[in-house]
């Protein structure tokens, strides 16, 4: 079997089990949800569920590798166009929020009303580590040591978040580029502040 066919059935595969845990989200909300539930609708076995995912959390978190692909590309551009917001939180959330805006089902089965707590906790640490790895901000020295990067991501991603879960639980009442000029009123200025106190001490 050729690779480039191989490629095509693992790529159908998991299209079909993402596919099939946002629709079931969609219909009971994240906790609900079992495995089981998953190969039903997929119509696939338990073998071939963990071949690709470890469990449900994966599955779904595994809908964020086009973020990733996409906030490469887009810093890539800056960096190409030597723009100095190339590390810029102010610069990537039209790509969160354009993404959002092109795959709403899956957003909403992510962050919206009927994603569970402790899931949507996992988003926030993964979207934490892409955009302290896209910005290249130190991790916190611990005691003694300044707690102002971490505070300046976790007050970022919670009012991405937020926002984004307003947007999508009132069925997109903005552009994708409107609600990222509200998110930046909202939340640059003070996040601008204390990056510029970040800056200084490094």
């Amino acid at each position: 079997m050729g690779k480039k066919v191989l490629d095509r059935r693992i790529q159908r595969t998991r299209r079909l089990l993402q596919d099939a845990i946002v629709s079931l989200i969609e219909e009971k909300g994240y906790e609900a949800v079992t495995v089981q539930d998953i190969l039903d609708r997929a119509n696939l076995g338990r073998s071939t569920f963990y071949a690709h995912f470890r469990d449900k959390e994966d599955l779904l978190l595994s809908g964020f590798e086009n973020v990733r692909s996409a906030f490469e590309r887009h810093q890539q551009e800056m960096l190409s166009g030597k723009s100095e917001a190339a590390g810029s939180p102010w610069e990537m959330s039209i790509v969160w929020f354009q993404h959002a805006q092109s795959s709403r089902q899956l957003y909403k089965a992510l962050v919206g009303k009927q994603a569970g707590d402790i899931h949507v906790k996992h988003v926030h640490k993964y979207l934490s580590a892409l955009l302290r790895e896209h910005m290249g901000l130190p991790m916190s020295t611990g005691k003694g040591g300044s707690a102002l990067p971490d505070l300046a991501i976790y007050w970022t991603v919670s009012s991405l978040l937020a926002l984004t879960a307003w947007w999508l639980d009132h069925d997109f009442p903005y552009t994708a580029e409107q609600i990222n000029e509200i998110f930046k009123q909202l939340t640059q200025p003070g996040v601008d502040a204390i990056l510029q106190r970040v800056s200084a001490k490094i």
